[in-house]
């Protein structure tokens, strides 16, 4: 009894003792991508499945236990994992690699997310960072449900799952679980559906001239899809096969849109920051073939401004408290309408020209030309007598913007490729026709 005891107690502290680096087969990966699901000072990363612990300073190796909880920490000295009884550390970090043994399926806990594969935790600006590390095949059954419904028709969800690939493929480097790169869920998120049609299309992709291509996709193009060039600052002709699109049978609720700002909002957005500021006009100038706006431009009582980019930074002239928007405007495929409490305008021999402010302004009157002084004690004669003018007549009230699509719309429309699904197109079909002189294969 002795002896089996001394054995058991063994077990439970194997964590802490490191054993011969090719104890366990550590799993490969085909095609890895590494994704970061993790940046911060502290992470809990529970085990499920066949793991061990790499430890990248010392090269030693520990055997991790089915159901164990890791506290891993960021200190200025280095890394510290802990299982709530002992402690690794290293300044180089860890790996919790993925190995061959008796469970089908291997699972790592971060936080709150299930993943496939292995993890690498390093440091990097005085944060933890863990990575996600992963065949490509199964990442990308974690993207397609969050990129599109799992709901929606099947040749969609493929098309879907092979513009992600190619878009994974020719990005690599490190990707993140959100929409900057692909929205990841893990395997947390993964369904039936989804996972079938990453499946059925293993090993496809979008290429263009024998080269895999950066698929780009959004949710909705408002009826045209974008020219890469008109929407962010790139050669066209390096990219053909990212050019406008009709988008004949897209219907989303994203399709069209409107949205009303106010002058304070505006004001903020382009830099001004005294509340005595007022905003006197808008502007916006069109760059795109189909009406995308490249540069938006406001007059104000402290001068004249104008913010021009890429469809991002128009978007974010125009913020929009909501997460599900990303706090922003949906597109940068819109027209603007300018509400303003009245108007002043000045007869000129070369027509009507705008006024937005009445002091410092020179007026003819019967004793000679006069500077106005005073803008609050202004009276002009018109056809119902003499009125006087309110000094805030002639200011911006409010601005409506009304738009079209949901996102870059560069590439394959989400909805787009919906439609066409609902009416036979096949996946290949849906690709080759957003990505003009593109081809799906392996």
């Amino acid at each position: 009894m002795k002896q089996l005891l001394s054995l058991l107690f063994a077990g439970i502290i194997f964590f802490a003792l490191p054993v011969s680096p090719k104890a366990m087969e550590v799993v490969t990966y085909a095609n890895p991508v590494n994704v970061l699901v993790y940046q911060g000072n502290s992470v809990s990363i529970f085990i499920n499945g066949n793991y061990q612990l790499f430890n990248k300073q010392s090269g030693a190796i520990t055997p991790l236990s089915n159901n164990a909880t890791l506290t891993i920490q960021y200190t200025p000295t280095g890394i510290v994992v802990s299982d709530g009884t002992t402690s690794n550390s290293s300044t180089l970090g860890f790996t919790i690699q993925e190995t061959k043994g008796v469970y089908a399926l291997s699972l790592l806990k971060v936080n709150n997310t299930f993943y496939r594969g292995s993890v690498d935790i390093t440091s990097q600006n005085n944060k933890l960072q863990v990575i996600n590390i992963l065949d490509i095949e199964d990442y990308l059954k974690g993207v397609v449900p969050n990129e599109m419904p799992s709901s929606w028709p099947k040749e969609a969800l493929k098309a879907q799952a092979i513009a992600a690939r190619s878009y994974a493929e020719k990005t690599k480097g490190i990707l993140t679980t959100s929409p900057n790169t692909q929205v990841y869920g893990g395997y947390s998120s993964e369904k039936a559906t989804t996972n079938q049609a990453v499946e059925e299309t293993k090993g496809l992709y979008v290429k263009y001239n024998g080269q895999v291509i950066q698929a780009f996709f959004h949710s909705t193009s408002g009826g045209k899809t974008a020219n890469v060039g008109d929407v962010w600052n790139s050669n066209q002709s390096l990219f053909p096969y990212l050019s406008s699109v009709s988008d004949p049978y897209e219907s989303s609720p994203y399709s069209n849109w409107s949205f009303m700002f106010t002058p304070t909002t505006i004001l903020q957005s382009f830099g001004f920051t005294d509340p005595a500021t007022v905003l006197y006009d808008m502007s916006i100038m069109k760059k795109g073939v189909n009406g995308e706006v490249g540069a938006v431009t406001v007059i104000t009582s402290a001068g004249e401004k104008t913010i021009s980019g890429n469809e991002n930074t128009i978007r974010s002239l125009f913020p929009i408290n909501d997460p599900r928007y990303y706090n922003k405007l949906l597109s940068n495929w819109f027209t603007i309408t300018v509400n303003k409490d009245g108007g002043l305008y000045a007869q000129t021999v070369a027509g009507k020209t705008s006024l937005y402010q009445l002091e410092g302004q020179q007026v003819q009157t019967t004793a000679g030309t006069q500077t106005i002084a005073d803008a609050g004690n202004v009276k002009v004669q018109t056809a119902n007598g003499v009125m006087t003018i309110p000094s805030t007549i002639g200011t911006v009230t409010s601005v409506t913007v009304n738009g079209k699509g949901w996102g870059h719309r560069i590439g394959m429309s989400q909805y787009g490729a919906k439609a066409f699904a609902e009416r036979g197109w096949k996946a290949e079909q849906i690709l080759q026709y957003y990505f003009k002189g593109a081809v799906v294969s392996k």
